[in-house]
């Protein structure tokens, strides 16, 4: 959100559970498959981890140049792809914060996402 927040809320009733501020806005957050982690992407050229039993951060994955438009993490949640107004797209390790792997386009990189094996 623009109010450098995600906010966590109980889809049944609509009450809110946890607040996770930000130092600047927020374009996307995703969950894990097993809803334990939620990642932000970050208009501070960040991507952040959060445990989201704790409400705490873990993690925050730097080396994008722009701002982060997308985030999202792999089904087993070893692995986070983010996309960049940077013109970049990056696979992280969730667990150690590595960068993995980086993919330059011509145009800055809107959104990302994980294909399952078969």
């Amino acid at each position: 959100s623009s109010d450098k927040t995600t906010r966590l809320w109980n889809a049944t009733d609509g009450t809110l559970i946890k607040t996770l501020r930000h130092e600047d806005w927020v374009h996307n957050c995703a969950f894990s498959f097993d809803d334990k982690l939620i990642v932000t992407a970050c208009h501070d050229n960040t991507v952040r981890i959060w445990d989201t039993q704790r409400g705490q951060l873990k993690r925050t994955l730097e080396g994008h140049t722009d701002k982060v438009r997308f985030s999202c993490i792999s089904a087993d949640g070893n692995r986070v792809i983010s996309a960049s107004i940077d013109k970049t797209a990056r696979i992280w390790d969730a667990n150690s914060g590595e960068m993995l792997s980086g993919f330059l386009f011509n145009n800055g990189a809107n959104s990302c996402d994980f294909t399952p094996h078969p």
